[in-house]
């Protein structure tokens, strides 16, 4: 059996990619960049391919019986994803794995979320064995809140006060490996919740205990978070995400049991902890 990774470079693509290459699974990764063709680490192929580019895209899939569509955030992201299921009917592929997002059918009025419904539903039709992963809010997320974090002392991302079920990456690349390789899984969307819902405050308590002080959730003020990402996300993106945390803010993103039941059956262990996390972190942090 042979996997293709697509997004295979990327936070949650580089954890499915060391699982399965640590099983003795071969990998082939693609990428945009002629530079890193013949470059991969034993046991991964990478080829090039652009999803924006669809004619790119045969090559990379010949041969694969298996793939992970992990799309990028993109203004086309629809478009991409379907490309890429396409080019996995034209290959024969005979299973996708495609990462969602948490409740994306519930929220498309945020574009990205409407992305994922848009790939999905090409899935649904293409006739290819399709599994979905479903991730809420990365705890991977918190990494790039170093500086406000430990120089300012205020966590500054917009969780909200009703409760978002945040999820670490590693059980995000769990449960996809076990959809990619385990069978009785098809036709089956897979939420990836974490143990529990957490408001900002509660982050910001966790963050805040871990470092022996007080660290202050100021994450409510859109505005002052758009200010805070201005200049490094592009325009577009911000106001993705904006539209994202307003929503997160009057409504939460809470897992129900039988969400957490699903989460249940396809990691079989238990999810990992913020709290575990952030430990994890702030070691590194002050090593």
């Amino acid at each position: 059996m042979k996997v293709l990774c697509l997004g295979g470079t990327g936070t949650v693509g580089s954890e499915v990619v060391a699982r399965l290459v640590a099983r003795g699974v071969p990998v082939r990764v693609m990428t945009r960049s002629e530079d890193r063709v013949g470059t991969g680490a034993e046991g991964v192929e990478l080829v090039r391919g652009d999803l924006e580019d669809p004619s790119s895209l045969d090559p990379a899939f010949e041969g694969v019986d298996r793939v992970h569509l992990l799309t990028p955030l993109h203004p086309a992201e629809a478009e991409l994803g379907r490309a890429a299921v396409a080019a996995a009917v034209r290959a024969g592929v005979e299973r996708v794995v495609f990462h969602s997002v948490h409740r994306a059918d519930d929220a498309s009025h945020i574009p990205h979320f409407a992305s994922k419904v848009e790939i999905q539903r090409a899935l649904e039709e293409c006739g290819v064995a399709w599994v979905t992963i479903q991730p809420s809010e990365y705890l991977q997320n918190d990494l790039r809140l170093r500086e406000p974090i430990m120089e300012m002392q205020i966590y500054p991302l917009p969780i909200g006060p009703l409760g978002v079920n945040r999820v670490d990456v590693r059980d995000i690349a769990d449960a996809t490996v076990a959809a990619l390789l385990e069978d009785g899984h098809e036709g089956m969307r897979y939420p990836l919740v974490g143990p529990r819902a957490l408001t900002g405050e509660e982050v910001a308590a966790v963050w805040g205990e871990a470092l022996d002080g007080t660290i202050v959730y100021v994450g409510d003020d859109l505005d002052m978070w758009q200010d805070g990402v201005s200049g490094m996300l592009p325009p577009w993106l911000v106001d993705d995400l904006r539209v994202m945390y307003a929503h997160f803010l009057e409504r939460g993103l809470v897992a129900t049991p039988e969400e957490l039941e699903l989460q249940t059956r396809i990691l079989k262990h238990e999810p990992r902890r913020l709290e575990d996390f952030v430990k994890e972190t702030v070691a590194a942090w002050t090593e």
